[in-house]
């Protein structure tokens, strides 16, 4: 006895995805389809799985052609998650003012992904009523300013952030001894993928120099960020600091308080402040009650 297929589509659905477009190319022109069977395989060589149902013609041109891609939505681009998932009425053409280019195999790859992953095919192998398609990564990209996009229980959305539990609050100048700082750490400029590129190209100098610190500090007395710009900082940095703790010195800007609420829901649980109101740091006491009224509790 097997399950019936609703129930198991029904199972299957709670479990959260990412979702993707896997696109193709052959003499017809350019293909694609929505899909969330996509799995990483092997690091060496570098692998990918992809599951196409057998009655697809996405499955027919990737079988014949040999290559694909995989598009990895970001929230910005569920409109290109309806548009290849048929959801779009009247529209016919995919492609139509689909903004695309192309990396080794000719393969579209969208604007506004998370990242994507350029591929030929270098297994198959039965799945049932889908073959499963190995391919070999020939290139990849990734848009280090973007947040994904999630399915579940047949819905789109995104990460719900997480109020941190606990904070510990530091008198500027009483960062843990060997701590490194990188100073004006935002820019002045709006949040641009130029200017996380610029971050990230710091921190990995920083941590070059002086590897394994107590602490990093991002320093932003000088340019008070605004919260967009703290957050995609804090997201491309996180896989460069590893287990080292992140705090942030914040200046004392209309944006200070509303930047401690994004720091605490971006991973960030070390504040630096001033014991007052007259530095350019924010005042521990206003940082304390905001934290208070928030609910989160204070150590150290």
């Amino acid at each position: 006895m097997t399950v019936d297929a609703t129930t198991f589509k029904a199972v299957m659905g709670q479990w959260p995805s990412g979702v993707t477009v896997i696109t193709t190319v052959d003499d017809s022109g350019p293909g694609g389809m929505t899909a969330s069977s996509f799995s990483s395989v092997s690091l060496n060589p570098p692998l990918v799985s992809v599951c196409i149902a057998r009655h697809l013609a996405m499955h027919t041109r990737i079988d014949q052609a040999g290559v694909f891609a995989v598009n990895i939505l970001s929230k910005n681009s569920v409109d290109d998650g309806r548009r290849f998932a048929g959801m779009l009425p009247g529209v016919t053409n995919k492609f139509e003012g689909v903004d695309y280019a192309t990396a080794v195999t000719g393969s579209p790859l969208l604007a506004n992904t998370l990242g994507w992953v350029d591929c030929k095919v270098w297994a198959r192998h039965d799945g049932g009523d889908h073959t499963i398609f190995v391919g070999e990564v020939l290139d990849a990209g990734i848009d280090k300013t973007a947040a994904p996009l999630l399915y579940h229980s047949r819905s789109w959305g995104q990460f719900a952030d997480v109020l941190a539990s606990e904070a510990t609050l530091l008198r500027a100048g009483a960062e843990p001894t060997g701590s490194v700082v990188v100073t004006n750490a935002f820019g002045a400029a709006a949040a641009s993928p130029a200017a996380v590129e610029t971050l990230i190209s710091r921190v990995q100098a920083t941590l070059a120099e002086s590897p394994n610190p107590p602490m990093l500090v991002l320093d932003d007395a000088a340019t008070a960020a605004d919260p967009l710009q703290l957050r995609l900082a804090i997201q491309a940095i996180a896989g460069l600091v590893g287990r080292v703790p992140v705090a942030l010195r914040l200046g004392a800007g209309p944006m200070a308080l509303a930047n401690v609420l994004v720091a605490l829901k971006s991973g960030v649980r070390h504040l630096v402040v001033s014991p007052d109101s007259s530095s350019a740091y924010l005042a521990e006491a206003d940082v304390a009650t905001m934290l208070r009224r928030m609910g989160v509790g204070l150590s150290g």
